[in-house]
């Protein structure tokens, strides 16, 4: 049985007319994931996010990004991988970019370990090429309704 607590960034793009969202490759589990870390005890969500963003990608608070202020979905949950699996907990907050300069935006699409992520790749667990996508992102797409949410 597992524990997590974390927070997850949401940008997210149209690419011929579907939405894409954006995915970070997660080198310790071989597998594509949406953006974000585990959070310590100390610290708030959002503060989690902000020291993730600032260390992966080298961004800048309040200069290259503002978090929105309030989440866009707090969720907690337990989901098993298999029958014959102990249950994984997580506890889980999902922030959209209250805003995103220029510069920062194309930084994050320039860099190789991103990828622009659809439902279809979402659903299947696979990008076209191959790559994996984790089950939790599966999981937070529909527990946070992402499929309905706006641009």
């Amino acid at each position: 049985m597992g524990n997590f607590v974390g927070t997850f960034i949401l940008l997210q793009n149209s690419v011929d007319q579907k939405t894409h969202w954006l995915a970070h490759w997660n080198y310790e589990r071989q597998e594509f994931m949406l953006p974000g870390d585990k959070k310590r005890p100390y610290e708030t969500f959002q503060h989690c996010l902000i020291s993730e963003l600032e260390k992966t990608f080298e961004l800048v608070p309040f200069e290259d990004f503002i978090l929105s202020q309030e989440p866009l979905a707090h969720l907690a949950f337990s989901e098993k991988s298999t029958p014959d699996d102990s249950s994984e907990h997580y506890i889980v907050e999902l922030f959209d970019f209250q805003e995103l300069n220029s510069a920062a935006r194309k930084s994050l699409e320039n860099d190789l370990r991103n990828r622009w992520i659809n439902e279809q790749e979402i659903e299947v667990g696979s990008t076209m090429d191959g790559f994996p996508i984790s089950d939790l992102f599966r999981s937070l797409y529909y527990k946070a309704n992402l499929a309905r949410r706006l641009s």
